[in-house]
């Protein structure tokens, strides 16, 4: 169902979406209109996805809603796939996937096979869709090969660690590999069929950064922390080549999860935890760029932090439940809670800008 902007404010009443914040840099901020494509839950506890402009301005909700499209479930990652189209997919553990166009506003959805479940993120290579998943069987994380337009499943691989979640399409010479390859983001966590979410922390881990090669699944290089409580789940690459991942800490004790860094580096040098992104609960939400290096958001801890490439921390910003980032140049877009409103709806973990 698509909505026009005077229907879905009819139809939500007086609701108040989170803000977007330009987050303080070392690079001008312009404050230049934005559309963003993102995802939220209306109080009904309907989730939609929709197209978003944002202004910067003075008043506390700087957004216009120009379209809103009902889905199934909570959604997760959202990806470009070309033109006006863009793919929306299910939060794991997922079983759709949503070609969504936003002009038109069609939609188009797929629904995944029982033997697997969707982790939320998608790439494209060539003429090749490639979605993280679980095997809802043996709990081992694999890529579904999928054909870029009629999304038929061509293939599955195994990504060597549990819980693959989000991945990059890089080109040669990064990371030391010289052809382009696909990095996977193995978050680690065990979970079960039966269990849907549930983690069964008393389990090793098994997370780690796999560089596979888009069009055989082999394994170019592997990279693990020495933290195996260390969930390895967002990733962004610096222009410098730099890849920043945003983690998740799943220890039992609780001084051990507040000391936990949620931000690594991985260069030609190896994959690193950065000392400096502790004490924010063990938890990231979203990564981006920056000229200077990374930001993240700190969900659990109310705020956002930026990093440069050496993991030195350049400022920190309060946001409640800070959530969805995109950026451009020096200018930074973040997504998070406005006030304690019970009408107002809550912004998913992604956006993107249009």
């Amino acid at each position: 169902m698509v909505l026009s902007r005077r229907q879905f404010l009819l139809q939500g009443g007086a609701v108040a979406l989170s803000l977007a914040l330009p987050l303080p840099s070392r690079a001008a901020v312009n404050g230049k209109h934005a559309s963003l494509l993102a995802a939220w839950q209306l109080p009904t506890a309907v989730y939609q996805v929709g197209v978003l402009s944002w202004k910067n301005t003075r008043l506390s909700t700087p957004y216009t809603i120009d379209s809103a499209v009902d889905l199934p479930t909570r959604p997760h990652g959202l990806m470009h796939l070309q033109g006006d189209e863009y793919l929306v997919i299910a939060r794991r553990p997922g079983d759709w996937i949503m070609r969504l166009n936003i002009q038109t506003g069609d939609t188009a959805r797929t629904w995944q096979d029982e033997d697997r479940h969707l982790n939320g993120h998608s790439a494209v290579h060539g003429d090749c869709l490639f979605t993280t998943e679980t095997d809802v069987l043996t709990g081992q994380g694999v890529l579904g090969v999928r054909h870029r337009e009629t999304f038929e499943l061509l293939d599955v691989w195994p990504t060597q660690g549990r819980d693959p979640h989000e991945m990059l399409v890089l080109p040669g010479g990064v990371l030391g590999i010289d052809e382009p390859f696909l990095l996977v983001a193995n978050g680690g966590i065990q979970t079960h069929a039966d269990m849907g979410r549930t983690q069964l922390n008393h389990l090793p881990m098994d997370s780690s950064v796999v560089a596979m090669h888009p069009r055989t699944g082999r394994v170019l290089n592997q990279w693990t922390l020495r933290d195996s409580r260390l969930s390895l789940r967002h990733m962004a690459v610096h222009a410098s080549g730099v890849v920043g991942i945003a983690m998740q800490a799943h220890h039992a004790v609780e001084a051990d999860q507040e000391a936990a860094p949620v931000l690594a580096l991985l260069d030609e040098q190896g994959l690193r935890p950065v000392a400096e992104s502790i004490g924010v609960n063990g938890y990231a939400g979203d990564i981006a760029t920056t000229p200077e290096g990374f930001v993240i958001s700190c969900t659990k801890n109310d705020s956002a932090a930026q990093f440069d490439l050496q993991g030195k921390l350049l400022n920190t910003q309060q946001a409640k439940a800070a959530c969805a980032l995109a950026s451009r140049g020096g200018e930074v877009w973040l997504g998070h809670q406005a006030g304690e409103d019970k009408n107002s709806f809550a912004l998913d973990n992604h956006w993107l800008l249009i």
